[in-house]
């Protein structure tokens, strides 16, 4: 019977090992989701409402709700079909505010950097909601007055806001 000699069989292991831990470093740094500013990001999976998201990231699903706006009945389609268009399947940073009793999330969401927010209200999609206390609303009351004086969205016809 011939002897089975295998004296260099550890450089083919030890190949085999490297490249495996290349493997599973790659796909570690591959299935982690994209930062901004050192956070994660979060991708929009889907539009709930005229203000409402649904987000993916790290494994775990949330809902935020735009804080600060009021949205009228009559631009609830218009303002669904902009998040969707702008924000479905994108990638955000989200600025959490508070946390609702139903694991709703309020805040501020940020698409390269661009407040959400802030563009609704410029497009007179939505206008500020002043009783919201949670944050400073100054910066949005420009960009509010703006809208009604090119007369967008809410603003073009009644000039009254959301009801």
């Amino acid at each position: 019977m011939a002897k089975f000699r295998l004296k260099d069989e550890w450089k083919m292991w030890g190949s085999l090992a490297v490249v495996v831990l290349i493997v599973v470093i790659y796909l570690y740094f591959a299935s982690r989701p994209p930062m901004e500013g050192g956070e994660y990001l979060w991708n929009v999976t889907k539009v709930e409402g005229p203000n409402e998201l649904a987000l993916r990231g790290s494994g775990e699903e949330i809902r935020v709700r735009l804080i600060g706006l009021k949205t009228p009945a009559s631009l609830d389609e218009a303002a669904r079909d902009y998040l969707g268009k702008t924000l479905l399947n994108q990638w955000v940073r989200v600025k959490t505010l508070r946390t609702e009793a139903d694991d709703l999330r309020l805040g501020f969401i940020y698409l390269s950097g661009d407040d959400i927010n802030a563009r609704m209200i410029r497009q007179g999609l939505a206008e500020i909601d002043r009783d919201e206390k949670g944050f400073d609303v100054r910066p949005y009351i420009e960009l509010e007055q703006e809208a009604r004086r090119e007369k967008r969205g809410l603003w073009a016809t009644s000039g009254q806001g959301a009801q």
